[in-house]
């Protein structure tokens, strides 16, 4: 065991014995005899002059992290697809205001119905230009023509009539004679109100 004495600068000493060293007793601190023969080699470094490099360990970082934001999907809004105001219904021909033109089927009534009274009060006689319609005043005066063969004929509404789908008017057979349809009884007629005056 090598004894380093006080004060010395050994610390960055490196001692390096081959074979047997110098030692000191531990009693007196004479050195001992050392073998003979024995090559002793003792190195002391001196103090090295090498800066000594300090490593530093780094700070924390304090950089905020960027954290993922997730946002909760929001439903859509159901579309509600506004109803469409629908179209006025297309006028029935049976019941025709007067306004512009008609078409439609145009038939003729006798038989039981003559001598009863009309809806405006008359005799029914059949040997009057007079018509029945469902809707139109009483005196109004129409024209119609029948168009299969372009006949026409000035009628005076005072009953009220026909009663059946597709029919427009009921002829009294004097009108019916005019327009040539008494045969078939039924034909398909165009209607146009005109001013009274064109009926006397």
């Amino acid at each position: 065991m090598i004894k380093f004495t006080p004060g010395c600068w050994l610390t960055p000493a490196i001692v390096l014995v081959s074979g047997l060293g110098c030692a000191s007793s531990p009693e007196t601190g004479a050195p001992i005899a050392s073998v003979a023969d024995a090559q002793t080699i003792i190195a002391i470094a001196q103090p090295s002059t090498r800066p000594i490099k300090i490593y530093k360990s780094r700070a924390a970082t304090t950089q905020p992290v960027a954290r993922r934001i997730v946002r909760a999907r929001v439903a859509p809004k159901p579309v509600i697809a506004k109803a469409k105001p629908a179209p006025d219904p297309k006028p029935l021909p049976e019941t025709w205001d007067g306004t512009g033109k008609c078409e439609g089927i145009a038939s003729f009534y006798a038989g039981r119905f003559l001598g009863r009274k009309t809806a405006n009060g008359e005799t029914y006689t059949g040997r009057k230009l007079t018509a029945a319609h469902r809707v139109l005043p009483f005196g109004t005066c129409v024209r119609v023509t029948n168009l299969e063969n372009g006949l026409d004929v000035i009628v005076r509404i005072n009953d009220r009539g026909p009663f059946i789908a597709g029919r427009v008017i009921d002829l009294s057979p004097a009108a019916a004679r005019k327009l040539h349809m008494t045969k078939q009884g039924v034909v398909r007629v165009k209607l146009e109100t005109v001013a009274a005056w064109m009926a006397e």
